[in-house]
């Protein structure tokens, strides 16, 4: 038997047939009322013992438990599966060795500090096998114009060019209509009309989804 005050439960009382455990939360709870609840089952002649409140331990959700991987084909694979989720393992040349997770048409990558909690078993799960394995291929970074292209609409298309920046790409409508947009350090990236980005105007966005957004602008204005 349980009790219960205005949807708070007070304590609860479980009857074994030769006794009683109550717990002392309803013992003080009805002391409240100068109702001895103590005396009263003395008088009764009727045994109990005073027990601390029953607990259901309820267990933690483990998504990583449930996690599977399938590497690609490669003899040494760089990439797969987990869950049905695309997953690469690559590297940056400011941070080093990174996973990136293409979770629910959104990317992520594993040293990103705003990540949610919910995909931090997707990492550490793939870090495991890549640390027990050792057969992955040393990891390469994605290419500028390939990770431009995957934000880009129908007609348009993204080159990487050739300039003392590694990390620079043309982004193209039409022969006449076009853009170059270059990444600086790790979540800058400058857009402009012409390769000199000292010297031409250009305009600057602190992620690529908002730089690419911003270069089409740039190339319909054209």
């Amino acid at each position: 038997m349980k009790v219960w005050q205005w949807g708070t439960e007070i304590g609860s009382c479980y009857h074994h047939g030769a006794h009683l455990d109550i717990t002392q939360g309803l013992v003080n709870e009805l002391a409240k009322y100068d109702l001895d609840l103590e005396a009263f089952m003395v008088e009764s002649d009727i045994n109990y013992e005073l027990i601390k409140p029953k607990h259901i331990l309820h267990p933690k959700i483990r998504p990583d438990l449930h996690l599977s991987i399938q590497w690609s084909k490669d003899l040494y694979p760089n990439d797969g599966y987990i869950n049905g989720h695309y997953f690469g393992y690559h590297r940056n040349d400011y941070r080093g060795d990174y996973i990136e997770l293409l979770y629910r048409h959104q990317i992520y990558h594993s040293n990103w500090s705003h990540n949610p909690d919910y995909l931090q078993p997707y990492f550490d799960t793939i870090w495991k096998e890549i640390k027990s394995k050792e057969i992955f291929r040393h990891p390469k970074e994605i290419s500028l114009g390939s990770k431009v292209a995957s934000y880009l609409p129908d007609g348009y298309k993204a080159y990487m060019v050739k300039t003392d920046c590694q990390s620079q790409c043309l982004i193209q409508k039409n022969v006449k209509q076009y853009c170059y947009l270059k990444r600086w350090r790790e979540q800058e990236y400058y857009i402009s009309a012409s390769t000199n980005f000292a010297l031409a105007p250009r305009e600057i966005a602190s992620n690529l989804r908002e730089a690419v957004k911003i270069a089409l602008k740039m190339i319909n204005n054209q």
